[in-house]
């Protein structure tokens, strides 16, 4: 099908306006918009890697390597 005939076919019901619903009201559009909030999947997973993170930031050793170069190295000896 061509986009040309698709419009003729739905020419009737193209423009009309959004069927609302007589039994209940619409959903505000801050309340439609939590459904698709980011959540937590794992909880306490990011607590869990910051704790980590903490216990190893000063093992971190960081010193120039050339001239715009950084290297990194853990110093593993705990």
């Amino acid at each position: 099908m061509t986009i040309k005939k698709d419009i003729k076919e739905f020419a009737d019901i193209i423009n009309m306006p959004r069927p609302e619903p007589k039994n209940h009201p619409r959903m505000p559009k801050e309340k439609r918009a939590a459904q698709f909030a980011p959540f937590a999947a794992l909880t306490g997973y990011e607590e869990v890697v910051k704790k980590t993170a903490k216990q190893h930031e000063d093992s971190v050793v960081v010193w120039e390597k050339g001239e715009d170069e950084l290297e990194f190295r853990c110093d593993d000896s705990d």
